[in-house]
């Protein structure tokens, strides 16, 4: 079971990642791999199966005839009476009776150990920790400007049983309309940190209230195997103007234009035609096309490139983009963003070590303040570099697009994106200090209507009629295995031994 469960996790692997170990000319690799579970571990294993079988399946046919035979013997030199058929046949019909059971006994024997293993693992599927109901607590939303998300003096591990604090004492607010944002380096706790207020984390001690719904963005972009549409909308109510309006602001315009149906492109398994960037922010797209009361978003900026990211803070996660009114708790070491933030923490060892505004933060000149410095120091490098080339190379190329805010396009993308918003009251400092533009506007709810055009019927388009990304359509044949096959088989299993078995069962 062990070589076998190997071997399935390997050819699951193979088969998600085939067109990664493609492009990576790792064939040769994999297949050695394959190769040496199959071919040394596991066929060793069947070869010494097949053979302890074959001796006892040969023990256990032969064992009436022996024991008949050594019984009748001892029978005969132990006993002075006559060995007649009145002791011969009722002995062989009771010898008879007893080959079944003493035959069947190690098939059963074999038979409860493997369902002790399949056993085994349903019990510690059914019997795994419950999620804690009282993790999180849950109510009605709030207005702009109050308290949407609350932890205080809250500890989380990662199961019950846990030995190890994931996250220590940890204190933190977010308002609505508020953009706060958390740094760390490398398994600070970030993601973890979100993972709380999601209710995946074991809460030890501590109180965590979340005011609204929320709409989770994973590190990992998940898609699933539909057009790229189908993924953005995921279930909601059809809105083509609020569509629109969501890929403008995530760039996926000019993706769409690139896939060979726009955005009734098949995306295939996992995604599989797609970039990670694209995968980002198709991902993003599909939580703000949900217009969730609270945003957690996982590192969203670390899969897109400079350009594209500034495009995402402008019109996204900025005072101007499309979640202005909306709580947003953004896990991320970009710094660009933090300029924009109401809110900052750094986290480090699952503690929190700094918080305040940003102003606070570069008053105190601690870790992140010297953090923004030294990276605004590199990125003025880079820049004035990326100038001198701009200056050399010709204006106006083609193929060039540059999400700035001097940017003509961009100011008519964010334009667009505000039409159609409700007026709201400004955000409150809430004793934050200063904040630097406050939400004026906010998204309607989205619903949870069926996907479907104009007077409720499937439009051709969306049925996917004439797409160069659909499945092709597929045939059922029937045939036969030739008489080569058969052939090869017996050549390369031993003509010998074949023909022995041929004539044994005749």
């Amino acid at each position: 079971m062990k070589n076998k469960d190997a071997r399935t996790r390997l050819m699951t692997e193979i088969l998600n990642n085939m067109k990664s170990i493609k492009l990576y000319a790792w064939t040769t690799a994999f297949m050695n791999k394959l190769n040496f579970i199959r071919n040394d571990q596991e066929l060793h294993t069947l070869r010494k199966i097949g053979a302890v079988t074959a001796i006892a399946n040969f023990t256990w046919s032969t064992t009436p005839f022996f024991v008949s035979c050594s019984t009748f013997a001892v029978f005969v030199a132990t006993s002075h009476a006559p060995l007649t058929t009145e002791i011969v046949f009722p002995a062989l019909t009771l010898f008879n009776l007893l080959t079944f059971p003493l035959a069947v006994l190690p098939m059963v024997i074999t038979a409860i150990i493997e369902a002790s293993v399949a056993v085994n693992r349903l019990t510690d599927y059914f019997t795994a920790p419950e999620l804690q109901p009282d993790a999180v607590l849950r109510s009605e939303p709030v207005g702009t400007g109050e308290e949407s998300v609350r932890i205080r003096d809250a500890t989380f591990t990662w199961n019950k049983d846990g030995d190890r604090n994931v996250l220590h004492d940890i204190n933190f607010s977010a308002h609505k309309g508020e953009l706060s944002c958390i740094l760390g380096r490398v398994g600070a706790g970030k993601s973890s940190f979100l993972e709380t207020m999601l209710g995946d984390l074991y809460k030890i001690r501590g109180e965590v209230v979340m005011r609204g719904t929320s709409a989770y963005v994973a590190q990992s972009p998940w898609v699933m195997n539909a057009s790229v549409r189908e993924n953005v909308v995921f279930g909601y109510k059809w809105d083509p103007q609020f569509y629109d309006r969501t890929i403008k602001a995530c760039a996926l315009i000019e993706d769409f234009a690139s896939l060979p149906d726009g955005d009734q492109t098949e995306v295939g398994e996992r995604g599989i035609s797609l970039s990670g960037g694209q995968k980002a922010r198709l991902t993003l797209a599909r939580a703000v096309y949900a217009r969730a009361d609270i945003y957690l978003l996982d590192d969203v900026l670390s899969a897109v490139d400079q350009h594209v990211g500034r495009h995402i803070i402008d019109n996204v996660l900025g005072p101007k983009g499309l979640l202005q009114g909306k709580t947003r708790i953004l896990a991320t070491n970009s710094i660009p963003v933090l300029m924009e933030a109401h809110y900052i923490c750094l986290l480090r060892e699952g503690r929190m070590v700094e918080r305040g505004t940003y102003e606070q933060l570069m008053a105190m000149k601690g870790e992140i303040a010297n953090l923004i410095k030294s990276m605004a120091s590199d990125e003025g490098q880079s820049e004035s570099e990326e100038a001198s080339k701009a200056s050399q190379s010709s204006p106006g190329s083609e193929g060039e697009t540059v999400y700035g805010e001097d940017d003509p396009d961009d100011a008519e993308e964010r334009a667009e994106a505000q039409e159609g918003l409700t007026q709201l009251a400004p955000i409150k400092a809430h004793g934050r200090g200063p904040v630097r533009q406050g939400s004026e506007m906010t998204l309607r709810r989205a619903s949870t209507a069926s996907f479907r055009g104009p007077r409720g019927k499937i439009t051709d388009e969306e049925e996917g009629k004439g797409k160069k990304s659909g499945q092709s359509k597929e045939f059922t044949e029937q045939g036969k295995v030739k008489r080569d096959v058969y052939f090869e088989y017996a050549r390369e299993s031993n003509l010998a031994a074949v023909a022995i078995y041929l004539l044994m069962l005749v």
